[in-house]
């Protein structure tokens, strides 16, 4: 639906452009400018396509919901991913590395609603979890960081960086 609607967009876009063609230079550049804008809008977006991000990432098996981001400079990858109870339970048994530790992360916009939800019922924006070491999905240049399993779901954070 997302890529439709970036479709539908960009075709609009390129309509305005070419009747605008006929205008002054002032048309043109405020067309630029919000062309710009759009574009930008789109980068900060969140994703949800896994196989682009399966490109990036080792994902194990197959994920139910996906949300995910990539900083600008391609150093840090945040995922929302959301497994079947029995994925999600191998991925916390195949987690190797150091016992579980209780985080408690901050609730982004972008994350999905069950989680928002979650969130506010805490009272300060945040979900409770167990991290877990995430070798299970490193995979060059994104070789460090952790999964976090959110309490009482099958949703993971993942947060990997690029050393």
């Amino acid at each position: 639906m997302k890529i439709f609607r970036t479709v539908v967009i960009l075709a609009l876009f390129l309509c305005a452009m070419e009747f605008s063609g006929c205008g002054g230079e002032n048309k043109n550049a405020n067309f630029n400018a919000a062309l710009a804008n759009t574009a930008l809008e789109n980068a900060n977006s969140a994703k949800t396509n896994v196989e682009e991000l399966s490109v990036l990432v080792n994902v194990p098996y197959e994920a139910e919901d996906i949300v995910w981001k990539e900083t600008a400079d391609h150093k840090r990858i945040i995922a929302v991913l959301r497994f079947s109870p029995g994925d999600a339970n191998k991925i916390v048994s195949e987690a190797r590395g150091q016992a579980p530790q209780n985080v408690k992360l901050s609730s982004e916009t972008w994350f999905p609603a069950e989680l928002i939800a979650q969130s506010e019922m805490s009272g300060d924006d945040s979900l409770n979890g167990l991290a877990y070491a995430a070798d299970l999905f490193f995979q060059e240049p994104y070789t460090s960081g952790r999964i976090v399993r959110i309490e009482g779901t099958d949703y993971f954070v993942l947060e990997l960086s690029a050393k």
